[in-house]
């Protein structure tokens, strides 16, 4: 037989509601309660059921609320921890800012979400982009979802470990890893086709040769060796950038501030940020959802 029990924190003498959490009672300040929370100022706003004219739920140990998931009595005592002590320089673990997280978007607490998820952002927290975006699809923090998805997607595949793949489930691996191989095939596509110039400066003596095919000889070592860096990839503008500072033997620099402004004006490289965009399209599917274990 399950013996229930009066939390030894949480059963206020004064409380004017009890609840039941598995085989813990709590008896709290109704008010607070109602204050803070849409879905407590709804439910405790009900009269009684026809049915029950005299029966009032949550007046006593013996008819409290009772409370089933997504609450637990250590998720509850870690919401209550940020009711008491919310203005604490104390954090509570990874394990209590996700209970807030979870009951306080559960509850509709504004204030407790956003409590939870200014916490988490934090660097000391160190939460892994696997982590970050598993939380931001099951809670629907739209800022971190395409944070972390980029940021997961520039991580080489061989460098996701077993446990990204546990926090976000076999689905968003693909999409991961079908976004990755989508740009890699375009990065090589790109890489070993250099681009031809097709205008030329007004002083460049060899426009046909010369300039061209030192261009082109450049391509690798002043662009492609950035972007496709096997460990630390560049973002197309960025070797795009190391590629206009660089000095090219044979190439006058009109010329090459001239390609490189082509480049960038006919949107040579926005296929890549297009692929970003369709998986992000597809991850946002997923809002609401829980993902992995």
């Amino acid at each position: 037989m399950t013996v229930i029990t009066r939390h030894s924190e949480f059963y206020l003498e004064d409380g004017s509601i009890t609840l039941q959490i598995e085989d813990v009672l709590y008896k709290l300040h109704i008010s607070l309660l109602r204050k803070f929370s849409v879905v407590f100022k709804d439910m405790f706003s009900m009269p009684p059921s026809s049915s029950q004219p005299n029966h009032h739920e949550g007046m006593s140990d013996e008819s409290p609320v009772k409370l089933g998931l997504p609450f637990t009595v250590k998720k509850m005592d870690y919401l209550l921890w940020w009711f008491m002590c919310r203005y604490s320089s104390n954090l509570p673990p990874l394990e209590g800012l996700v209970s807030i997280l979870e009951l306080g978007t559960f509850l509709q607490i504004d204030v407790a979400r956003s409590f939870a998820i200014q916490a988490l952002s934090t660097d000391s927290l160190n939460l892994s982009p696997a982590r970050q975006l598993s939380l931001a699809l099951r809670f629907r923090i739209s800022d971190w979802i395409e944070l972390a998805f980029k940021a997961l997607v520039a991580t080489p595949a061989h460098q996701l470990s077993l446990e990204d793949a546990s926090f976000l489930g076999l689905t968003i691996m693909h999409i991961i890893h079908s976004t990755q191989s989508e740009i890699r095939h375009l990065r090589l596509v790109l890489a070993y086709n250099p681009l031809k110039m097709d205008k030329h400066d007004v002083l460049c003596k060899r426009p046909a040769l010369g300039c061209q095919a030192s261009w082109e000889a450049a391509w690798w070592d002043g662009f492609a060796r950035h972007y496709l860096h096997p460990d630390h990839p560049c973002t197309p503008l960025e070797a795009l950038a190391k590629f206009e500072s660089a000095n090219i033997a044979g190439v006058t620099t009109a010329c090459r501030l001239q390609a490189v402004e082509f480049i960038r004006d006919h949107g040579v490289f926005d296929r890549e940020y297009g692929i970003l965009e369709e998986g992000l399209k597809l991850l946002k599917k997923f809002e609401g959802t829980v993902v992995g274990v």
